[in-house]
């Protein structure tokens, strides 16, 4: 091959790949977005009614990715595999270094605020008058390792004197009903103290508690507010937070927040399926007594 003819073809070369990166670099972005919810036959039902939405925010295509928890959302969203990440509380609170995430917007639950508190509560005229009087009760937690109902209900039984090993332990019943030894009855609780005899306390997320009507409560209708007393609250929990990761642009930063705090609330598909009434600005401060909590629950 001649001088002339090998620089021609380098220089074919050279343009070629240069056309390909042009290529490349032109060619639609993808902007992924993490959660820890997964469905078998594709899209995780929570995003479905948003798919479309953030695809004309950003004109590009919108790939969801699943991880198994917080800290590998974390991770992957600190090494820029993924754009954003809806997490609950709990997943951002895992992370173990989120100094470089940002926190865009918190979900509004339907009580329209952006976090939420347990009561601890006690039957009405009951001779259990504090947390303390719980020790050596039965005691009916929510749901099993939930953050609310189970994490922060024992910090709050443990900072009024009352270890898990002062409760009354639960022997005979099965799991899912009753886990290490402790009762656990969900978004039943109200209920089962009002009816069971035997429970003489529990914890009931604001929640549940906000829905029970004010009195008139009954076996067939559930209970009411005036059939229990409030003894003792968790610290607050945030709800559900979207986070961006350091490799987002500013402006695609704007864009989504902008679309969170103004947009998704006139959207009832999209909130009913992400389970809020819409986003607000999220405050750190919230964030602390959490991961206070979760390392000492480690």
């Amino acid at each position: 091959m001649t001088k002339t003819r090998w620089m021609t073809t380098w220089l074919a070369f050279l343009v070629a790949g240069g056309a390909g990166c042009r290529q490349s670099a032109e060619s639609p972005k993808i902007v992924q977005v993490g959660s820890t919810k997964a469905d078998l036959f594709g899209m995780p039902k929570e995003f479905r009614a948003l798919h479309p939405r953030l695809e004309e925010l950003f004109g590009s295509r919108i790939m969801f990715r699943d991880q198994p928890n917080g800290e590998m959302l974390a991770l992957q969203l600190a090494q820029g595999n993924i754009s954003f990440a809806f997490m609950s509380a709990k997943e951002f609170c895992s992370a173990q270094d989120s100094s470089s995430l940002t926190p865009l917007a918190v979900g509004l639950n339907a009580m329209g605020k952006s976090s939420r508190m347990a009561y601890i509560v006690v039957k009405a005229k009951s001779h259990v008058k504090t947390i303390a009087d719980c020790a050596a009760k039965r005691f009916a937690f929510g749901t099993y390792h939930d953050l609310l109902t189970d994490v922060a209900a024992q910090a709050a039984l443990a900072e009024a004197g009352v270890a898990l090993k002062d409760l009354l332990p639960e022997l005979l019943l099965p799991p899912p009903i009753a886990m290490e030894g402790r009762l656990y009855r969900g978004h039943d609780v109200a209920k089962t103290i009002v009816a069971d005899l035997t429970v003489n306390a529990g914890v009931v997320d604001e929640m549940d508690y906000a829905r029970m009507p004010d009195t008139g409560g009954n076996f067939i209708l559930g209970p009411s507010k005036d059939q229990l007393e409030i003894v003792g609250r968790t610290i607050r929990v945030p709800e559900m937070v979207v986070v961006a990761g350091p490799a987002v642009t500013p402006l695609d930063k704007r864009r989504f927040k902008a679309f969170l705090l103004n947009d998704v609330a006139k959207d009832k598909v999209i909130c009913e399926q992400l389970g809020v009434t819409g986003f607000a600005e999220p405050d750190p401060a919230e964030y602390g007594p959490v991961r206070q909590l979760m390392a000492k629950s480690e």
